[in-house]
């Protein structure tokens, strides 16, 4: 890392301890990182939690490959219990963030946390990060209350998406829908970073369709658009004929739980970048994406080695009669008269 790129480093997480976390001084934050982790990232997380008056402890956990990849150590686990914020900077690995321990924690607002797994520092810098995240969390959560009025959310796209799914109206994080749009001040709150997204988990065995997928996957190379069918939450068939299609076979050979459809998730950053990475363009404004696998951040019971997240541009989207997406653009002026 260059001298440049250290001192953007340490600006960032100056900015996230700050602004975006609010740490205060006396508090436990735990910084979780893996072996590919940059160690500036975490290093310069660690100085600007100092430099408020907290505590950073940082852990360093194993590689998680697509076996285990939302489970922590013991040890993080128990240093949890003892922690006030939760820093995932984990680069090979969702699991400071798909953990069960962190989802129970949440839930009794125990904890607050901030995702900045799967990503290169670039991501922190650029793009997605760059938005007015006070404007994006009011949009974040007028969007939560439509989406949590509504009985049935609709993706069609003319690719040839045709899919539905019931709202499930269980409270998770203290309210029906997740709004992760980079703040995360109180006890209970997650959020990620970069960010600017609203997900929930549909309500069991309701998920139908089909999903054409023409954006990039969590886990998987290539951008050769594939097809998932999906009945009763679970999928059934998958085409394509391309790398991808391959990629997921066997993952569901390997883990049969991956073909459960865990989460729907709406972008809604309109500086988010299109540019092949999967972590930066699902938080794009207009995007959608659909997750495989485990629902337990998102309040299910479906436990599972992954969470793939699969985007889809151009969708438009019905939160039963209101037309919150049109092939990929927000209705923004619909949104703020209707959540007046």
């Amino acid at each position: 890392m260059n001298r440049q790129r250290i001192i953007d480093a340490i600006d960032l997480a100056h900015r996230i301890v700050r602004q975006h976390l609010s740490v205060q001084p006396g508090e436990n934050v735990l910084i979780v990182a893996d072996p590919e982790t940059e160690m500036e990232i975490y290093l310069a997380l660690a100085g600007a939690v100092q430099s408020v008056g907290a505590e950073f402890t940082v852990s360093l956990m194993p590689t998680r490959g697509r076996d285990r990849a939302t489970y922590l150590t013991q040890p993080i686990e128990h240093a949890l219990d003892a922690s006030d914020v939760l820093i995932g900077v984990t680069k090979a690995s969702g699991a400071p963030t798909y953990a069960r321990k962190v989802a129970q924690l949440l839930s009794a607002r125990k904890i607050r946390a901030l995702s900045m797994v799967m990503r290169e520092l670039d991501n922190y810098l650029k793009g997605a990060a760059t938005a007015d995240y006070e404007e994006l969390e009011d949009l974040g959560q007028r969007v939560a209350k439509l989406w949590a009025a509504a009985d049935e959310i609709r993706i069609e796209t003319e690719r040839g998406t045709r899919f539905r799914a019931g709202v499930t109206k269980e409270p998770v994080m203290g309210q029906p829908v997740i709004v992760e749009c980079g703040l995360a001040r109180e006890p209970g709150r997650e959020a990620a970073f970069s960010d600017g997204e609203v997900s929930q988990r549909p309500r069991a065995g309701t998920a139908e369709g089909r999903l054409v997928i023409d954006g990039p996957v969590a886990g998987m190379r290539g951008l050769d658009p594939f097809e998932v069918e999906v009945e009763g939450g679970e999928v059934v068939r998958i085409a394509g004929g391309g790398n991808r299609t391959r990629q997921l076979a066997s993952v569901f050979e390997r883990l049969p739980c991956a073909k459960h459809i865990a989460e729907i998730g709406l972008g809604l950053n309109p500086e988010a970048l299109h540019n092949g990475d999967f972590e930066e363009e699902k938080k794009a404004q207009g995007n959608v994406h659909v997750a495989l696998g485990d629902d337990i951040f998102y309040g299910g019971s479906h436990g599972c080695d992954i969470h793939w997240d699969m985007v889809l541009y151009d969708a438009t989207v019905w939160l039963d009669d209101f037309p919150l997406f049109k092939e990929g653009r927000l209705q923004l002026q619909e949104v703020l008269e209707t959540t007046r």
